[in-house]
């Protein structure tokens, strides 16, 4: 998997799977993968899926016009000095576009939160959330409304549990390349007063931790529904990402994201990245 970290912390992203559906959120993702620069990408493998998904898929016949879609996009990342390469798949989204991410050695998926059609999404499944179950490498998701451009505020997610780990680790690199860096802990409610101290405590210290190994970080450690505290600390801070940890190692545990980072994917107004433990 072409991911690396920097002796500095940098992560570096030599190469992004970029999932393109031609939809509204077609322009942030360009802009993104062009901002993906300072995170070290050099190469951006586009990829447009015809579904199998729905009845009314395009056919395969359809392959050449997307294909020249695809061609345009990669001109302007060329004009930007990106090298990029534009490729048709035919099948079930979500894996095809995993399968494609490995097959390029890519470091990175990144695709946008929502889809062609909102509603038929809500009531079939999004490519989005398939993609956060089955990927085993790390997923960006971007909003409709994102710009691309720094990051001005990054938070991370965290329960200082091993399947954290990961996501701690992309954080500490990601922090030199962002105006802010916060690092947070929820707590669910205790039972009891002297028991939910302990377990603030508890979350304060392992917080302190962090701070000491990344530098330059604030922490936070609050108490209520995980989901809720995040996307409510993201919007408050003015996040321009959330980085959390997928949960699972094995192929079974692998689809189960966990109700805390699926629900974050969902709700969250700015980004989220996603990555496994």
């Amino acid at each position: 998997m072409a991911l690396r970290f920097g002796r500095e912390g940098e992560a570096v992203f030599e190469r992004v799977l970029m999932a393109v559906d031609f939809s509204s959120s077609l322009a942030p993702l360009v802009s993104r993968a062009k901002a993906l620069v300072s995170f070290g990408c050099e190469r951006v493998e586009l990829v447009h899926v015809l579904s199998t998904r729905y009845p009314h898929a395009p056919a395969e016949s359809h392959r050449e016009h997307y294909q020249s879609r695809l061609d345009e996009i990669v001109s302007s990342f060329a004009a930007d000095g990106l090298e990029a390469k534009g490729s048709v798949r035919v099948g079930e989204p979500g894996r095809e576009l995993v399968k494609a991410a490995g097959e390029a050695g890519c470091g990175l998926i990144l695709a946008g939160k929502r889809g062609r059609s909102r509603f038929k999404e809500a009531l079939l499944g999004s490519t989005a959330l398939d993609l956060a179950r089955l990927t085993d490498r790390p997923l960006w998701l971007e909003p409709d409304s994102g710009k691309g451009g720094k990051l001005g505020c990054v938070l991370l997610a965290t329960d200082g549990s091993e399947a954290a780990a990961g996501a701690e680790k992309m954080f500490a690199s990601i922090t030199p390349l962002a105006g802010r860096a916060i690092a947070m802990e929820v707590v669910g409610t205790a039972d009891g007063e002297d028991e939910g101290r302990i377990e603030l405590d508890d979350a304060r210290r392992g917080l302190d931790e962090l701070a000491a190994k990344t530098g330059g970080i604030e922490t936070r450690a609050v108490e209520g529904y995980p989901a809720t505290e995040i996307v409510k600390a993201a919007e408050a801070e003015g996040a321009d990402l959330i980085v959390i940890g997928k949960r699972g190692r094995s192929k079974i545990e692998r689809l189960l994201l966990g109700s805390v980072a699926e629900t974050v994917c969902r709700t969250a107004k700015c980004a989220v990245l996603l990555v496994p433990a």
